[in-house]
């Protein structure tokens, strides 16, 4: 009897990690900005599936917000062998605060290389840092006016200073 009780206890320890991790990994990347009231309830990127951080394979800086996504595979066919997919995202910490954030998680050692001149980190050489053919994390200073922030909530767009673009090769 008690190994059948043991046996049971283990079981459900087992699942509830598996389940657990299974959700975790499935989460989506980071959570879109707050709309404003008067958004428009049909904003078509918004029905596009997430990537997931597992997905993206970049780091996330923490606190950010998505703004934007590349179009889902099947309306980019013409694309798909060549640029890569992205995601746009921003945060209320100044550039140099992200900057310092990627600093620490995209190290030489692992292929990235910095370019000052443009606030890109880039896989790989830094020529090309601005073509999406390579995995690259571009960050820029945000003025609240960009084409994706048209219909966010104006109390959040006031506070943002950061925008962070994310080319990533799907993991």
């Amino acid at each position: 009897m008690k190994t059948t009780s043991y046996f049971l206890k283990i079981s459900i320890l087992v699942f509830a990690i598996l389940f657990t991790s299974s959700v975790y990994a499935q989460t989506q990347c980071a959570p879109w900005i707050k709309l404003s009231t008067s958004a428009p309830k049909n904003i078509t990127s918004r029905s596009y599936n997430v990537p997931t951080k597992s997905e993206v394979g970049i780091p996330i800086y923490p606190g950010s917000y998505l703004t934007s996504l590349s179009a889902p595979r099947a309306d980019t066919l013409e694309f798909e062998n060549s640029i890569l997919p992205f995601i746009n995202l921003v945060t209320k910490d100044q550039p140099s605060k992200v900057i310092s954030f990627y600093k620490s998680k995209l190290t030489k050692a692992d292929g990235w290389n910095y370019s000052e001149e443009y606030k890109t980190f880039v896989q790989g050489d830094v020529a090309s840092a601005l073509t999406g053919f390579v995995p690259a994390v571009g960050i820029r200073n945000e003025t609240g006016e960009n084409f994706d922030l048209v219909h966010a909530d104006e109390k959040s767009k006031a506070k943002l200073k950061t925008r962070i673009q994310i080319f990533y090769k799907k993991q």
